[in-house]
C-alpha cells in the first residue's frame, strides 16, 4: 500500500477573502461614486461635453429679466451657487444619493428644487431641461458610467 500527499499553497484564498470583506461593507464605494456624480454635475456648468444634452437657450423674456437683476451673459450660472451645491446627501450598502438643496420659492411661497427645475424643466412653465448630472431620458452618459464602474472595480480590487 503506497500513500501519497501533496502540499498546496493557495494563493487565490487571501484576495478572495479580502475582497468579500470589502463586500461586506461597499458603503465607502458607495461614496467615491456619489463623489464622482458630484463633481461630474459641478463640471457640467463651465463644461458642455460633461451635460447629457445641450441646454436650450434661455427665451428672450427670461434673458431680460435676468439682466435686470444684473446676472451679466450667462444667467443659468451667474451666481455659481447651483454649480456648487452636487453633493452627496447620504449613504447606506445599497445606495448613495446625490443632489443639491438649492431652492427657491414661488410668489405664493411654495418652495421648489432649482436643482430639479434645471435637470428636468418644467413643462408645464415651459421651462425646458437643462441636465448637468450626467442622467437624462432614463439613461446615464457612458463616460460618467465607465468612470463609476472603474471606481468599483478599483474599491473591490484594495486599490482605492
Amino acid at each position: 500500500m503506497k500513500i501519497t500527499y501533496t502540499i498546496v499553497s493557495d494563493t487565490v484564498t487571501p484576495d478572495l477573502k479580502a475582497r468579500l470583506g470589502r463586500v461586506q461593507n461597499p458603503a465607502p464605494a458607495m461614496r467615491r461614486m456619489g463623489k464622482a456624480i458630484a463633481e461630474w454635475a459641478k463640471s457640467a456648468f463651465k463644461k458642455p461635453s460633461k451635460r447629457p444634452a445641450a441646454w436650450p437657450p434661455l427665451a428672450a423674456r427670461t434673458l431680460a429679466q435676468k439682466k435686470k437683476k444684473g446676472y451679466g451673459s450667462k444667467p443659468l450660472i451667474a451666481s455659481g451657487l447651483l454649480a456648487r451645491s452636487p453633493r452627496v446627501i447620504s449613504v447606506t450598502r445599497n445606495a448613495v444619493v446625490v443632489g443639491s438643496d438649492r431652492a427657491a420659492k414661488t410668489k405664493a411661497g411654495t418652495e421648489y428644487s432649482l436643482a430639479a427645475i434645471h435637470q428636468l424643466g418644467a413643462p408645464r412653465r415651459h421651462i425646458p431641461a437643462r441636465p448637468f448630472f450626467p442622467f437624462h431620458n432614463g439613461s446615464t452618459m457612458p463616460e460618467a458610467k465607465k468612470q463609476v464602474t472603474s471606481i468599483l472595480r478599483n474599491w473591490l480590487r484594495g486599490k482605492g
